[in-house]
């Protein structure tokens, strides 16, 4: 069987899955998450994620070796064109997709809903990004509130980040493809995730991170971490610092890895860049072209 893509125009077979999906699920909606653990491992179906690359592109400024996101270009077309591909998202049938695909699927609807939030906000500046976002476990007011609906289900951030990436895969590489909209949030990059390449992408996010003196500060034999790890030790590394510290070792390159060769404990002290990624610009008109690399085109994945 051939891998076909997903789009807004599904295929019949995939319409009744679906529908039969989210009747059955509207009956149980609860905050059981335990669903979304399923996947299918023959499923060689793919959704396309074009259109994220395109997002990201369009958004992003270089300057100085950073990069920022400029979210005052999301109103009126550019906006909609994020809100149409997180429908998009909202429209497949997940539990029917191979463990990767599901992967890179929840990633990107993370992902996209926080761009949104954000470019929506009428906070330009996102000085209270911290009380918004919150901790793992005591999420603020945007991680709590319900905003996607997959199969019927109506999730919360601080769900699909907890109990649903976190939960389902167990992989500490998961925590560096999310989206926070601050500085110290693990991601980088103008590429949405694919079910081809997502392994991949988020290995790289990890060693990017792990290398970055702000995120992992070795002093003699005691390692400070960034507060995405440490918020995270229970669920990643099962509460155990040994873990974490062999995770580090495991990205750690260059200087960073000689001086994590003789460290042999994580300090209780950790620390976190709440600083936005919002590129602050002059005032100036923009347009949203919907060409490639500055938004892309909507086709649905087609």
């Amino acid at each position: 069987m051939d891998s076909k893509y997903f789009h807004p125009r599904m295929s019949t077979f995939v319409n009744l899955a679906l529908l039969m999906m989210m009747v059955a699920f509207s009956a149980v909606a609860k905050t059981d998450h335990s669903q979304w653990a399923k996947h299918n491992p023959q499923e060689t179906q793919t959704v396309e994620h074009k259109d994220m690359s395109s997002i990201l592109n369009f958004l992003t400024v270089t300057e100085r070796g950073k990069d920022s996101l400029d979210y005052e270009l999301l109103t009126g077309p550019a906006l909609a064109y994020v809100q149409e591909y997180k429908a998009f998202l909202e429209s497949i049938p997940v539990s029917l997709l191979n463990k990767d695909e599901q992967l890179a699927y929840w990633l990107n609807l993370h992902n996209v809903t926080v761009i949104e939030k954000l470019g929506s906000s009428k906070s330009r500046s996102l000085k209270r990004i911290k009380d918004k976002r919150g901790e793992p476990g005591k999420p603020g007011d945007w991680w709590s509130e319900k905003l996607v609906t997959v199969e019927g289900v109506a999730l919360s951030l601080e769900e699909i980040e907890q109990d649903i990436l976190f939960a389902h895969w167990q992989d500490p590489l998961v925590a560096y493809g999310l989206i926070y909209g601050v500085r110290g949030d693990g991601f980088a990059g103008k590429q949405g995730f694919t079910g081809r390449n997502v392994k991949s992408q988020l290995a790289t996010l990890a060693k990017e991170f792990v290398n970055q003196r702000s995120n992992v500060k070795v002093s003699r034999n005691k390692v400070q971490v960034s507060s995405l790890l440490a918020w995270n030790i229970d669920t990643l590394f099962d509460g155990d610092d040994q873990k974490l510290l062999a995770h580090l070792k495991d990205y750690a390159s260059g200087d960073t890895a000689k001086r994590l060769q003789k460290a042999t404990e994580i300090n209780k002290k950790h620390k976190f860049s709440w600083t936005s990624d919002a590129y602050k610009r002059p005032r100036q008109q923009t347009s949203f072209s919907g060409e490639s690399g500055g938004g892309g085109s909507y086709g649905g994945g087609s």
